[in-house]
């Protein structure tokens, strides 16, 4: 991200009293562009203060406020650096990979796929449990092998040695394995061996966890931590060493909604950085919310990708429009007052698809269902999500 763009999201993000925000993004700026100790140091303690406001059951951000107004004034007196067109190197480029296994005694087969990926974009790979993700990401992980095709990672190594490469990728699975002592010795532990030594270890540790929203947690061990935090503990282990590949198995599981947003929007943060920009493959079945953050979509179901693109280009070839409602009335009542409008009406389970030319939008719709008193307590517009490949045969 250029600095200059960096400055526009503190102001913005100050404009609207988004600290969490704010903090953090001054955090990535100095990490970034290697701004002075001083200023990286005000950035740091400023953080910090938030964090402690945050849990506060009374917060008062009055003085905060007033040193973010300080520290914008400080950003914008930096002379601003070369502007340097951002290049998307490519991290892996899998070229017509299959796998076949039995899971129990029935035959499990991930078809055909091809696709690549960039530094500096995140790939959302999607559909329903048991239908292949997981297995996909083991095998761009290299914990599986392919029975057909090839995988290579051309930008971590100029061999395409999986042994040169694998340094610098990292997986996150869904299932953390256990871990012992505290979390600081881990990850005191965990950059040694990516030899960040001495003071250095410390002064890393320090930023992943503030940057992260860790630091309270420093001193607890495995059973003192919720399977949400572990996560977030393995994100910060990975991130201390600057992977160039990120690997995540369904990291929002276990997460709640707020937490979920956060940690995608860092995630996409962590994707922009000039100085270090990496290439995010996670599999999720929160599919809305890795729509908004993914360039790339990979949708798959029974072992077949269905959709394998850009996220932006789905259902532009579209010949009809798809909604998802949900609210208090049933599928014949559904049914019987959008007849006229020449509307497909399908029982999704907790919610139902309509299907309408595409000339009928989302407005007229609800117009209808207001008109006929329907109450409508969620909504959502799928004529270009992956959402609708649920309820579609193959």
């Amino acid at each position: 991200m250029k600095f200059s763009e960096y400055k526009q999201q503190l102001q913005t993000a100050l404009q609207n009293s988004d600290y969490s925000l704010f903090t953090r993004r001054s955090l990535d700026a100095c990490r970034d562009y290697n701004l002075s100790k001083s200023l990286e140091e005000e950035v740091f303690e400023l953080r910090k203060n938030y964090l402690y406001l945050s849990i506060a059951e009374t917060p008062d951000f009055t003085d905060f406020n007033a040193k973010c107004v300080e520290l914008v004034g400080k950003f914008n007196e930096q002379n601003d650096f070369p502007e340097k067109d951002f290049e998307n190197k490519l991290v892996v480029k899998a070229q017509d990979i299959s796998k076949q296994f039995y899971k129990g005694k029935s035959p499990f087969k991930l078809h055909t796929v091809s696709f690549e990926l960039y530094t500096g974009q995140i790939t959302g790979v999607v559909g329903e449990n048991g239908n292949g993700k997981t297995t996909l990401l083991r095998i761009v992980a290299g914990q599986l092998s392919t029975d057909t095709g090839s995988i290579t990672y051309p930008y971590l190594s100029s061999k395409n040695s999986f042994y040169d490469s694998k340094n610098q990728f990292a997986f996150i699975p869904q299932r953390i394995a256990k871990w012992h002592g505290t979390l600081m010795e881990n990850l005191q532990f965990f950059a040694s061996i990516h030899n960040i030594v001495g003071s250095e270890n410390y002064r890393q540790i320090d930023f992943i966890l503030y940057r992260l929203g860790l630091d309270r947690f420093r001193d607890l061990t495995w059973n003192e931590i919720s399977s949400g935090y572990r996560m977030r503990f393995e994100l910060a282990k990975m991130l201390l060493w600057r992977p160039k590949l990120l690997i995540l198995d369904e990291p929002l599981a276990n997460l709640d909604i707020n937490a979920q947003q956060l940690l995608l929007q860092d995630l996409k943060f962590f994707t922009q950085s000039s100085t270090n920009p990496i290439s995010i493959i996670l599999s999720s079945q929160q599919l809305h919310e890795i729509e908004r953050v993914a360039d790339n979509i990979i949708f798959i179901r029974q072992g077949k990708t269905i959709y394998n693109g850009k996220q932006q280009n789905f259902g532009q070839d579209r010949v009809l429009n798809s909604f998802e409602l949900a609210g208090n009335f049933n599928l014949a009542q559904l049914q019987a007052v959008v007849k006229n409008l020449g509307i497909k009406v399908e029982d999704a389970g907790t919610s139902f698809i309509i299907e309408s030319s595409k000339d009928t939008n989302w407005f007229s719709i609800l117009e209808v269902l207001n008109q006929n008193n329907f109450e409508v307590n969620y909504f959502r517009n799928i004529s270009q999500s992956t959402r609708q490949l649920f309820h579609k045969d193959i």
